[in-house]
């Protein structure tokens, strides 16, 4: 699984030829990531695809200068714990996050955020369709905040409904 997370960027970013090796701190959130999010889904729904996962400082500059899209990475927690070249973290919350697919559920992906919702912990939840990846994070403060976000006719994502706490349980009911 830690070869998932940190390799992710091969199929997606081909010509990207430095390391992905995360540091210390980050390898000890990328951990309880796998242990409290991505094994347990394992296990219950099936495999995990990783469609964005674990990003070094020189990968996130790769990936700034040659694909940009729509990106937070002060926020999103695919950087974990790493620095950037002023020695400052790169993204200002504590944890580690991945974007993932569940095979089997490619176009039900409300049902795999329903099933972290009722039954694991995390920090954030970001939702972007049935047929598209969920964004999942653990840290220290685990939220446990779920946010459904919409794509706009102009194409531009914008945040729909969200919960926090066990009121995620329903958040997805209606979808």
């Amino acid at each position: 699984m830690r070869e998932r997370l940190e390799g992710w960027y091969r199929s997606k970013h081909p010509s990207y030829q430095l390391s992905n090796q995360p540091n210390n701190s980050s390898k000890a959130m990328l951990s309880q990531l796998i242990q409290e999010i991505l094994l347990p889904l394992e296990s219950k729904l099936g495999e995990v695809t990783i469609t964005y996962g674990f990003t070094s400082h020189p990968l996130l500059r790769y990936i700034l200068q040659n694909s940009p899209g729509d990106m937070a990475p002060e926020i999103d927690q695919h950087a974990a714990m790493e620095l950037n070249s002023r020695g400052n973290r790169i993204c200002k919350r504590d944890g580690a996050s991945c974007d993932f697919y569940i095979r089997g559920y490619e176009n039900k992906m409300d049902k795999v955020a329903k099933f972290i919702c009722t039954n694991l912990q995390f920090d954030r939840l970001y939702f972007y369709g049935k047929d598209k990846p969920i964004h999942i994070s653990v840290g220290p403060e685990s939220t446990r905040f779920a946010l459904i976000r919409k794509r706009r006719s102009d194409g531009v994502r914008v945040n729909s409904k969200s919960a926090k706490g066990s009121a995620t349980r329903t958040l997805f009911d209606d979808l």
